[in-house]
């Protein structure tokens, strides 16, 4: 972990510590940590699989391929075969390690591009890569400005992270610029997407759709599914560059748990259960944003897309969102992340994963607060 996350990480901690001396329950929304109830078939299958006895496979099992298969194709419209998805522990460990697994056959390319605003993972693998990190300015539709990226940035780029809805801002934007940029520089392109479930200004889309050539997409089960504890995904795309992870991942031991894969498979063929997440969601936002608005004295919107509220601090906290974030620990007992550890200190995010006890019981306090 770079120095810059360990601020963070020792900035929230100092929040949980103001909030637990407010004299209120602590709620803590600074992690994306799903607290609804997943299917309620899990705890079945988990004790059904008949699988745990051997060893699982890396890459994920014929069932679960299948199904991952099957759910890629309803979902964004892409048809693949077997050797082109694989199974991950979570997607945050492939996306960490994702990077060093690149570099080791690409050793004239030394750079990682990530967008200017988010997940501090994209970061994070590249440095313990031992590769530069280029933040990339973003655009006027809250992607990334490609366009600006300088050529002699661009020729030593390695891979280029895309994350729509994007996290923390929310925002949706086309991924059609990213394929274009890869392929005219030969950057490989990752586009995380474990959000696209939830759009809420509009359908967000898929890197695939656009080919699978030099691309490669995440996606994840732990926040559509509430499965973050069981930690299960599928990476999928390009088929040699697939297939030269999956091997790596292969020799490095990274093994989904075969239980888990059994669940996965069985999950990814219900979407009622994922319309109902998506109603607590959109709930959950809008109902923040209304409480951060009167607080605030100042409109705070849903987000295009995603769990977050990317709320800015007004004059009132110097347009510090660490001072916005101080006050809401102390005086509410409200936990949320500074903007500083996604890439503008201006900002705080709210992260949705808030009980529905939690939200009955902010609402007074919110109020009074304001």
């Amino acid at each position: 972990m770079n120095e810059t996350s360990l601020g963070g990480v020792r900035t929230v901690a100092q929040l949980r510590e103001l909030a637990y001396d407010s004299g209120f329950e602590v709620v803590d929304a600074s992690v994306g940590s799903p607290v609804d109830p997943p299917p309620a078939v899990v705890p079945h299958l988990l004790a059904s699989s008949g699988v745990e006895r051997h060893y699982p496979r890396s890459d994920g099992s014929p069932g679960f391929k299948d199904a991952a298969l099957a759910w890629l194709l309803r979902s964004a419209g892409v048809a693949l075969d077997v050797a082109q998805v694989g199974a991950t522990i979570g997607s945050k460990e492939f996306i960490t390690t994702l990077p060093a697994i690149l570099a080791r056959q690409r050793q004239d390319r030394d750079v990682v591009l990530v967008p200017s605003i988010a997940y501090p993972s994209y970061a994070v693998g590249a440095r313990w890569a031992g590769l530069e990190v280029y933040p990339m300015p973003l655009g006027a539709d809250g992607g990334p400005d490609f366009g600006a990226i300088p050529e002699e940035v661009a020729v030593r780029a390695l891979l280029a992270w895309v994350n729509s809805p994007n996290n923390p801002t929310g925002a949706i934007y086309d991924l059609a610029g990213a394929s274009r940029f890869g392929e005219r520089h030969g950057v490989i392109i990752a586009s995380d997407e474990c959000y696209r479930d939830f759009g809420w200004s509009g359908q967000p889309g898929s890197l695939l759709e656009f080919g699978t050539a030099s691309h490669i997409g995440v996606f994840s089960l732990s926040k559509r599914s509430n499965l973050a504890g069981l930690r299960i995904g599928i990476y999928a795309g390009d088929t040699d560059l697939i297939r030269e992870i999956a091997q790596t991942r292969r020799e490095l031991g990274l093994m989904p748990p075969g239980p888990v894969q059994a669940v996965a498979a069985r999950i990814f063929e219900d979407e009622e259960h994922v319309l109902e997440q998506r109603r607590r969601y959109l709930e959950r936002l809008e109902l923040l944003a209304g409480w951060m608005s009167r607080l605030l004295d100042t409109p705070v919107s849903p987000p295009q897309g995603g769990i977050y509220l990317w709320v800015p601090a007004t004059a009132e906290f110097n347009h510090d969102g660490t001072a916005l974030a101080r006050m809401l620990a102390s005086k509410i007992g409200l936990v949320v992340a500074p903007g500083e550890n996604y890439g503008d200190p201006r900002f705080v995010r709210i992260a949705a994963t808030i009980s529905s006890g939690q939200m009955e019981a902010l609402a007074p306090r919110m109020g009074s607060a304001g």
